[in-house]
């Protein structure tokens, strides 16, 4: 599903933005004067943060601005500071914007006019600026489309030959980062926030929300993702790599007999065959689903939760990860 239209709508809706800050000094003047030089005004901004050893919770301080409310905590981790701030939120619409990350001054314009117009949809994502570190455009980034993260071989054969939001986010995080998905305050109290994921919380989250109602990416890029030597997902390649294994074994039965084997021909196991890549960790993934699987059959809650909060569990299974 796509938009291109310019919308002209009445700010009778209000958005919260919220900002997890944590040690970005260098950016977060940035971030948050993109949210203030917004077309659409009528909108809170929420910034906590993370407990910040440099100068960031100052310049975040130091803005005058009624909409503007600034937390400061001990360190929690991402997940939880994004959670805090969601909690906190009063809006009909709610959004997330990574310190280092900028918003276009008409995305939450757009953003919010096709939630409006399309009630079905509950969350939305956009095109990409991919930006440097000083803030230099370094390509566009639309959606499923371009910039994959690992090579597809056989697209054909993939789920890349459909333009299906559903499809393509099984395939990678095509969203990208946790700034880029507006959505509906009934799906966040439907599915609750971001999970204890240190890379993949936001895909994680997009799986969640596309199980329970329509997504959309509108076709233009309304963001400024900022690629830098400090990004997260540049940290601990074997912890990504066990997320990602992780991301399936507890996500891939939302889909199943909707998007993937809704009947039993063989185009349909070569389709998913050719469509997931867990770099070398397939193992790892059927040791996941057969122990989360096991866990629901015992009577156990939610096991895939147990395994990210108990870390000697976790860790237990990351001498099997090929890097």
């Amino acid at each position: 599903m796509f938009f291109r239209r310019k919308p002209s709508i009445s700010e009778e809706f209000k958005i919260s933005v919220v900002i997890p800050l944590y040690n970005h000094e260098k950016f977060i003047k940035e971030a948050i004067q993109s949210v203030l030089n917004q077309t659409y005004k009528n909108f809170e901004l929420i910034i906590i943060d993370d407990g910040s050893r440099d100068n960031s919770l100052k310049i975040a301080q130091s803005f005058d601005d009624e909409r503007l409310k600034v937390i400061s905590q001990e360190n929690s981790g991402a997940h939880n500071t994004i959670n805090r701030g969601l909690d906190l939120a009063t809006g009909d619409f709610l959004t997330i914007l990574n310190s280092d990350d900028v918003y276009e001054k008409d995305r939450l314009k757009q953003c919010v006019a096709y939630l409006l117009q399309n009630p079905e949809t509950h969350l939305v994502s956009t095109y990409i600026n991919v930006i440097n570190e000083a803030g230099k455009t370094q390509g566009v980034k639309k959606g499923w489309k371009n910039m994959e993260p690992w090579a597809v071989p056989n697209k054909a054969q993939s789920f890349a030959k459909d333009d299906d939001f559903v499809k393509n986010l099984l395939m990678s995080n095509f969203i990208s980062t946790t700034s880029n998905m507006l959505f509906t305050r009934e799906l966040y109290n439907k599915i609750g926030g971001m999970r204890n994921l240190r890379f993949a919380h936001d895909w994680d989250f997009a799986l969640r929300a596309a199980e329970y109602g329509k997504c959309a990416l509108i076709e233009e890029a309304l963001m400024g993702y900022r690629i830098h030597g400090n990004n997260t997902i540049s940290t601990n390649r074997k912890h990504m790599l066990f997320e990602i294994c992780w991301i399936y074994a507890a996500n891939l039965h939302r889909f199943e007999s909707t998007h993937i084997f809704k009947g039993n021909s063989s185009l349909e196991l070569e389709e998913l065959a050719e469509s997931i890549n867990l770099q070398g960790n397939d193992k790892l993934l059927w040791i996941l689903r057969s122990y989360f699987v096991a866990a629901l059959k015992r009577g156990e809650e939610n096991p895939e939760l147990e395994i990210l909060d108990n870390t000697a569990l976790r860790e237990s299974l990351f001498k099997y990860i090929v890097e």
